[in-house]
């Protein structure tokens, strides 16, 4: 009994030993590749530094989303891809459970279709809006961290819906009827949207801070490169309880009945360089 025991135990360390050549081995890079290429021609195109296999799956290092133009649009220290092996057969490994980190925070993602990769869902937390590409796109103006979910269908158009949560924020308005405020800063901001037509149309639009209040909307008319899309968003704002003087003065000065403290304003320009204009 002890003989089969002991044969049974080195038969196991043996398998296991032959397993951790076979990972080590076995020729990530193309295999991440051959997955890899199972991106219809509308997905940007996935570039990394090395690949290899570990307990999340197909592990990249150094990741580079690029257009078709050749742009690079988005970066990640390290994604793991890790294919359905139920799926292996008849839909390119789909659905991909996707996990990484960029930009300082964690995002998980689910890549699903009939026989190609169709749509993906995506929840993403603690990103750094001032540093991240494609978010790091206003100049500047925009600092913060912020929890994303994006439900997104690529075939046969790109479409989607989603939400952000911008927590700690500070707009830098270096420009039009609020410039003497030099910034604006928000505990929370909420935002709702959808996309379709390169559209970006943001349905919901709340802001809570210590200098103003606000609700509103407007949309995104996407273009490329992505700072160049044009913004028309409107925003009634109104001083917050314990604001100081001169935001109340400069509110003030906005069109808008004298009788009430609110506000409204709008939101020009383009996404590098966001203009706030006298609305409505």
């Amino acid at each position: 009994m002890r003989r089969i025991a002991g044969g049974a135990v080195l038969a196991a360390g043996f398998l296991a030993l032959v397993a951790v050549f076979v990972v080590r081995l076995f020729p990530a890079d193309a295999a991440a590749r051959a997955l890899l290429a199972r991106l219809p021609p509308q997905w940007p195109t996935v570039v990394f530094a090395h690949a290899r296999f570990g307990l999340a799956g197909l592990e990249l290092d150094d990741v580079t989303l690029r257009a078709p133009d050749g742009r690079a649009v988005f970066a990640a220290d390290r994604l793991a891809v890790r294919p359905s092996l139920a799926g292996l057969r008849s839909r390119a490994g789909l659905p991909w459970h996707v996990t990484g980190r960029a930009c300082g925070g964690e995002a998980d993602a689910v890549v699903d279709g009939a026989r190609v990769p169709e749509t993906v869902t995506l929840g993403w937390r603690d990103v750094a809006l001032a540093t991240c590409q494609p978010l790091a796109v206003t100049g500047g103006a925009l600092e913060g961290r912020a929890a994303l979910v994006a439900r997104l269908a690529v075939l046969p158009a790109v479409a989607g819906d989603g939400t952000v949560d911008v927590y700690g924020a500070t707009w830098k308005t270096a420009a039009g009827p609020l410039a003497a405020l030099g910034a604006l800063h928000a505990e929370h901001a909420f935002v709702r949207w959808t996309l379709a037509d390169d559209r970006l149309r943001l349905t919901t639009l709340e802001l809570h801070g210590p200098e103003v209040t606000g609700n509103g909307g407007g949309e995104v008319r996407l273009a490329a490169p992505l700072d160049a899309s044009a913004l028309d968003v409107r925003v009634t704002i109104a001083p917050a309880a314990n604001a100081p003087a001169l935001v109340t003065a400069m509110l003030s000065f906005l069109p808008g009945p004298p009788d009430r403290a609110a506000r409204v304003v709008r939101v020009g320009g383009t996404v590098a360089a966001p203009l706030v204009v006298a609305g409505p």
